[in-house]
């Protein structure tokens, strides 16, 4: 349970951190670890969306070092080594924070501040599945699991290169959809278009490997459980990149991001369940995922 509550926690983080960029409240509490000097700042809707952020974060971090210090107990050998990473990152992700609001939230911190955030998320999973009584931590990259191992690699860069686009205000570079300038190859001279550009590439690089996953599903492996799942990822991706159509037709708003957001990390987790049952498998842990 513990587990699942941090992930939650995490998830939540993360879109809430997406909302205050859409709605440029980046700088709403312009100085850290205070808000506008105070513990308890007065009431602003940039303020409080920021310092909202912060709150979450604390909270997360609080679970986080909790669930941490548990699976520290029940993980054996090269195994501790997630939970002790996790610590190591939330504690970079802390003074990332400070240094993106005290340095005016340069492109470059903002979106390495994402990418941590985002890898502490998959070690919270990772840890949510696998918790050392009930199921042993296991690992595998090979067969199906090391499909599924690269093209959650490949979700995880888009999302970190979609985290560029937004803060480096590329995001309305190609203003039409699917096309880009109207155009099927735009020039790419401009650094804007060039990030835009590469991040609808990579949505379609994505898309094509998936169905590659679903065609070699039906044609052999996992049974039927399987299917359906390489089915949803599939399916989850498509949603994507229609979510990622409406966030450029809406001008950025600021709630369609945070849905574009949201199904790239529900994508995350359906791939990295499906990745476990397949490590739990060539792995001979001690119970097969629900």
């Amino acid at each position: 349970m513990l587990g699942k509550i941090t992930l939650g926690a995490f998830f939540t983080l993360l879109i809430w951190g997406n909302l205050v960029a859409g709605m440029k409240a980046g700088l709403g509490c312009p100085d850290w670890p205070l808000c506008h000097g105070s513990l308890l700042p007065p009431f602003n809707l940039d303020t409080y969306m920021e310092y909202g952020h912060r709150v979450i974060a604390s909270i997360a971090t609080v679970l986080l070092i909790w669930l941490s210090s548990r699976r520290l107990k029940s993980y054996r050998g090269a195994a501790k080594a997630i939970p002790l990473a996790a610590i190591g990152l939330i504690a970079l992700e802390i003074l990332l924070g400070g240094f993106v609001v005290l340095f005016g939230l340069p492109v470059q911190l903002t979106t390495i501040h994402f990418m941590v955030g985002l890898c502490m998320f998959t070690m919270v999973f990772y840890m949510a599945v696998f918790d050392g009584r009930r199921l042993e931590p296991a690992f595998s990259a090979s067969g199906a699991a090391g499909f599924l191992l690269g093209l959650g690699a490949l979700v995880f860069c888009q999302a970190s290169l979609g985290a560029y686009v937004r803060h480096s205000g590329s995001g309305l570079a190609c203003p039409d959809f699917p096309l880009c300038e109207g155009r099927v190859l735009p020039s790419l001279s401009d650094p804007k278009i060039l990030a835009q550009y590469s991040h609808r590439l990579s949505a379609y690089l994505i898309l094509a490997t998936a169905l590659v996953f679903y065609i070699y599903a039906l044609v052999g492996i996992g049974g039927e459980r399987f299917r359906k799942r390489a089915l949803l990822i599939l399916g989850l991706i498509a949603v994507q990149i229609i979510a990622g159509a409406v966030v450029v037709f809406s001008r950025l708003y600021f709630a369609a991001t945070a849905v574009h957001l949201a199904i790239a990390l529900l994508l995350i987790m359906v791939i990295g369940r499906l990745w476990a049952d397949e490590a739990v498998t060539s792995s001979g842990a001690r119970e097969s995922l629900p």
